[in-house]
């Protein structure tokens, strides 16, 4: 298999692609299955840091009235870190994404953040804006190009993936190198998605 870039020409047995937000520019065909989203964090100051240290705080996810949100423990940035799953519901074109945080943005965390974690809802501290990419059913997709065995699809995406990074590495490992993996990945496959606007049709 040859890939030419403007950086050069390179050969290999496997293709990885694993491209974030980007994926749909490398997999146009299929783009349908890959949406960025805008999404935006904000630390608040808190009242008794004791209280969200990573010790007596977790990690959460959690689903309220208002939507799902997320939050972190107080940890390398000062502040009670949350974010809301879906922010603003918008799907964005990756390199033309607002960044820029507006009063509305850290509106939402923050109305989440008085009502269920009131000792955390001080001012803002900071604001951030990265970027979800979600497939339909908000899984992964680790699996191979349906039309070309040897290109693999790594996107682990829906705002989750990073957590799983260390287990999808050795995935993608065990695919490019032995051709098999020990993990069941029937949840992550493409097909799942046939029939959907002509991707992947039967």
């Amino acid at each position: 298999m040859e890939v030419t870039t403007e950086n050069g020409r390179y050969v290999a047995d496997h293709l990885v692609l694993s491209a974030g937000s980007w994926i749909a520019d490398f997999l146009p065909a299929y783009a349908d299955l890959f949406e960025p989203e805008r999404q935006v964090v904000t630390w608040f100051e808190i009242a008794d840091s004791s209280k969200f240290a990573p010790e007596r705080f977790p990690v959460f996810n959690l689903t309220v009235e208002e939507g799902r949100y997320y939050g972190f423990p107080e940890w390398g940035n000062p502040g009670f870190k949350v974010g809301r799953y879906h922010h603003l519901a918008g799907r964005v074109d990756p390199d033309s994404v607002d960044r820029v945080v507006h009063d509305a943005d850290v509106e939402i965390l923050h109305r989440f953040a008085r009502r269920y974690f009131p000792e955390g809802a001080g001012p803002a501290l900071q604001s951030s804006v990265c970027l979800f990419t979600n497939t339909p059913d908000e899984h992964f997709i680790i699996d191979r190009l349906p039309e070309h065995e040897r290109v693999h699809v790594v996107s682990a995406c829906s705002g989750h993936g990073f957590k799983f990074a260390s287990v999808i590495g050795e995935i993608v490992a065990d695919l490019v190198t032995t051709g098999g993996c020990r993990f069941d990945l029937s949840l992550f496959s493409m097909r799942r998605f046939e029939g959907r606007n002509d991707v992947l049709r039967a």
